[in-house]
């Protein structure tokens, strides 16, 4: 599903809005390296994952994110193989929303601290 996101770099207030892919198969979210270094992300350290063409390490950074009227504070991969950015599982539950499994739509939901 593709959602319309706002990113705000937490250092320079940049901001750009952009379609988004949801990915509920993604961990972290994942950001072109273009729009990192047009939001100035400052590199924080590098993360080994596995990804569809393999075991990668790619650069960590984090960005404020805006959707469905909800903002947070967000880690984010840096990859140079993307073109657009994946919405991941950490990211999702950070602002309180799911895709419901029956619609494929995202929805608003409880953060739990049981």
């Amino acid at each position: 599903m593709v959602v319309e996101v706002r990113l705000v770099s937490p250092t320079t207030s940049e901001s750009v809005t952009t379609p988004a892919l949801v990915d509920t198969g993604a961990t972290f979210t994942v950001i072109p390296v273009a729009l990192a270094e047009k939001l100035k992300l400052p590199h924080i350290t590098r993360r080994r994952v596995v990804t569809a063409s393999g075991v990668v390490e790619l650069p960590e950074s984090y960005v404020i994110m805006e959707l469905m009227g909800e903002r947070t504070v967000t880690p984010v991969l840096i990859s140079d193989k993307l073109d657009r950015v994946l919405v991941g599982l950490i990211t999702l539950e950070a602002l309180a929303l799911k895709v419901d499994p029956k619609t494929g739509r995202l929805e608003k939901t409880e953060i739990l601290l049981l």
